[in-house]
């Protein structure tokens, strides 16, 4: 199979562009949620405090440190429904754009000619709605909601606020794993559909939706805004060892959900990867890892999977698509590739050498 060096300048904007995520109380008073911060002391449990090379410590230092009242002392960052709410509600915006059918940048007018006429070709066979649907379906099975997915009620409300074509819509947060819509749904959803796939095609200049979840999970239960990274050096006595995400609304510190997180889950749509399950999709990447696993499941030892493979060898990624009668029949890797794209980044390959 024939390969052309990469070019040393090229980078795609993404196509998917969503809002931080704001937690509310969900009723009448549109209050928002707030980050607590609390001192608590926790229990020690690292191998290392009774362990030292594979054999047990001295058991009287190991009872001393177990028994010290200020031993693990910790100050964190803690988020709760009010003790009489038992609902919550997650807010935020999402943008699709057409930045897929063309790099922002690229060192080369031929390489550039090569990738828009992939993109063109895929939007020709209808490929782009293959993505509209899969993103779609992590709306409705709530991904987004990462450990605040799981409650007794789960709905999501999806509006279009500067289209009137398409109405307000609400669904019922759906348990699948597999980014696939249900059947049942699909005459409510086609407006969504269409709508998304206009817009990462061109046809349309861009499509917003405004998402909003509601999921009732117990009076005064805990829930998970993202984590912020805490720097070593930054912590010690008195700080904080756990700090969560909030943004400013008003005059207030409202708990919040990184927007790289709603978009990591949005993009969880590659159940194409070699020896995949259907029902284990991972979020789209050049290498596609799968952190439960700890294992980078596409690289150029398997079966050329990863993202640059097929960046190196256009013109076979375009026959691959061209030869398929329609937007299903296309490979899996042509999809892959193109939601590659769509997720935007740096691919420029080596620098030449001067």
């Amino acid at each position: 199979m024939a390969t052309v060096q990469l070019p040393s300048l090229l980078n795609y904007t993404r196509s998917i562009v969503p809002s931080e995520g704001t937690f509310w109380v969900a009723n009448a008073d549109n209050r928002p949620l707030l980050i607590q911060d609390k001192t608590v002391l926790g229990t020690i449990a690292n191998y290392s405090s009774v362990y030292k090379k594979d054999k047990q410590r001295d058991e009287d230092a190991i009872n001393k440190e177990m028994m010290a009242g200020d031993n693990n002392i910790q100050r964190v960052d803690s988020c709760h429904l009010p003790a009489d709410v038992d609902t919550f509600e997650l807010r935020f915006t999402l943008k699709f754009l057409a930045n897929a059918n063309g790099p922002e940048a690229c060192e080369g007018a031929e390489f550039r000619e090569d990738l828009e006429s992939i993109a063109q070709a895929y939007a020709d066979k209808g490929g782009f709605t293959v993505l509209a649907e899969r993103y779609l379906a992590n709306l409705l099975n709530g991904r987004f909601l990462w450990r605040n997915r799981y409650g007794a009620q789960r709905q999501i409300t999806l509006r279009a606020p500067y289209n009137e074509e398409i109405k307000e819509t609400t669904f019922e947060i759906i348990d699948r794993s597999e980014p696939t819509l249900p059947q049942g749904r699909m005459d409510k959803l086609k407006p969504w559909i269409e709508h998304i796939t206009q817009a990462l095609s061109g046809k349309i200049p861009y499509f917003l939706m405004e998402i909003s979840a509601r999921v009732t999970i117990g009076l005064g239960q805990e829930v998970y805004p993202s984590q912020e990274f805490v720097d070593k050096d930054s912590r010690g006595q008195g700080k904080k060892s756990k700090t969560l995400f909030s943004v400013q609304v008003a005059d207030q510190q409202v708990a919040a959900m990184h927007s790289q997180k709603i978009g990591n889950a949005i993009r969880t749509i590659d159940n194409w990867y070699p020896n995949a399950s259907a029902d284990r999709p991972l979020a789209v990447d050049p290498f596609t890892v799968d952190k439960r696993r700890a294992r980078t499941v596409r690289l150029p030892d398997h079966e050329k999977s990863d993202f640059y493979s097929f960046l190196k060898n256009l013109p076979a990624l375009k026959d691959d698509i061209e030869c398929a009668p329609d937007a299903k029949a296309i490979p899996g890797h042509a999809h892959y590739f193109m939601a590659v794209l769509i997720r935007g980044g740096v691919f420029s390959g080596e620098k030449k050498a001067k």
